[in-house]
């Protein structure tokens, strides 16, 4: 599998690291990330986001790439057992404050590594949330989250990508895959790679993974697509 390069890689953890503390601001008020000039747009859809979550995970709940563990409070009513999972110690200990703020620790196991490096159990999950992660893929590795998707979930079990959309908003001032400078609220600067994703993306992920694939919202800047695999592992 083609990877990403390790020096940009390094740097991404970086920032996330560094993030942690401010990273739900982008959809609490529309800051950090923001890319589209108005800030409601982002807070909005959050919301609408948050719904979707709520009506799709529940179960054996594996969050991947969880970071903050944000759309926690929107599922926790519904899972039995969750999995956060993410490669930022800071992203887990922001987690981990957050389920037990939420009453839910004892339901949770806080997993840190590399998705690619981990060896999930099959067939160990009902639900798969895949929170803001696929954006950060290489193509390559977009084909390799979707066959683990596939062995952890097995025939019955749901999966739900809330991502970076792109939409005609967003082409004014971004490219649908580029390096792009993040900065932090002191200032400090970041590379990441960020790949957007359309309609078209979506279409594609039907025939090239065997899945069958529903999209629950498709805005300006967020879009929510649910699916499941159409044969058995």
């Amino acid at each position: 599998m083609r990877r990403m390069d390790p020096a940009l890689r390094r740097r991404m953890l970086a920032y996330y690291d560094e993030r942690a503390p401010e990273y739900e601001e982008a959809y609490t008020g529309g800051t950090g990330t923001a890319s589209i000039a108005d800030p409601d747009v982002f807070k909005v859809e959050a919301t609408t986001l948050e719904g979707i979550v709520a009506g799709v995970i529940r179960g054996r709940v594996l969050d991947l790439a969880c970071g903050t563990a944000y759309w926690l409070p929107h599922y926790a009513a519904s899972a039995s057992s969750i999995t956060l999972f993410d490669q930022s110690d800071r992203m887990l200990f922001e987690a981990r404050r957050k389920a037990s703020g939420y009453g839910v620790l004892e339901r949770c196991e806080f997993v840190h590594g590399d998705f690619f490096e981990h060896k999930f159990l099959s067939q160990s999950h009902d639900t798969a949330l895949v929170g803001f992660f696929l954006s950060h893929l290489t193509e390559a590795q977009e084909a390799g989250l979707f066959r683990a998707l596939r062995m952890v979930l097995g025939a019955s079990g749901r999966f739900l990508v809330l991502d970076s959309a792109w939409s005609p908003e967003r082409a004014k001032v971004n490219k649908k895959v580029e390096r792009q400078t993040r900065q932090l609220n002191d200032g400090t600067a970041f590379e990441i790679y960020k790949r957007y994703c359309g309609r078209d993306d979506i279409d594609r992920w039907a025939q090239s993974y065997d899945v069958e694939v529903r999209v629950e919202h498709f805005g300006q800047a967020f879009y929510a697509v649910s699916g499941r695999f159409g044969s058995s592992v």
